[in-house]
């Protein structure tokens, strides 16, 4: 087995699924405030849809009826668009792994906590295997959530390919 040098694992591993766990959880959040905006706004026009609908002469109910169908219907949509996706879940997930990644490089590189002792390769293996299990995960469901699957492997298939 092919050990990485310190520098290499930190770049090609670590600095990288710390940016892909970073990008994911933005775009994630992105995606979750928007629908989340969107239905609230949705949400307050309905309201508003209907309460002006007993104001207006009767010709313009059907029409104010039907918007107020539209936007309730759009409301829903987004509920379960989101609730499909799991957008807010899987960027609360990324941003965790993110910042638990981000953390271990920072105490590794300052000797502080579990990397405190003088024993550099010591340090070096709790990093790579604190680092692995982080990424691994030990639960099933956060895997099935926000993992992608085609993209996942093979980056983890080419680093293992690295150590042989």
């Amino acid at each position: 087995m092919t050990i990485l040098p310190n520098n290499d694992y930190m770049k090609d591993r670590l600095d990288d699924q710390i940016e892909y766990f970073d990008k994911s959880a933005i775009k994630n959040q992105q995606k979750y405030k928007s629908l989340k905006s969107l239905s609230i706004i949705c949400n307050i026009l309905t309201t508003m849809t209907i309460a002006v609908t007993f104001t207006v002469p009767d010709n313009y109910k059907v029409y104010l009826g039907l918007l107020a169908l539209v936007l309730s219907t759009t409301v829903l949509a987004t509920y379960q668009w989101e609730e499909f996706h799991n957008f807010g879940a899987k960027w609360e997930k990324f941003r965790l792994v993110a910042e638990q990644l981000r953390s271990e490089k920072y105490l590794y590189l300052n000797n502080a906590g579990k990397y405190s002792n003088e024993d550099f390769e010591n340090n070096r293996l709790i990093l790579v295997n604190t680092v692995e299990e982080i990424i691994k995960g030990t639960d099933i469901s956060y895997f099935s959530l926000i993992v992608e699957p085609g993209q996942r492997i093979e980056k983890r298939m080419k680093y293992l390919s690295r150590e042989k």
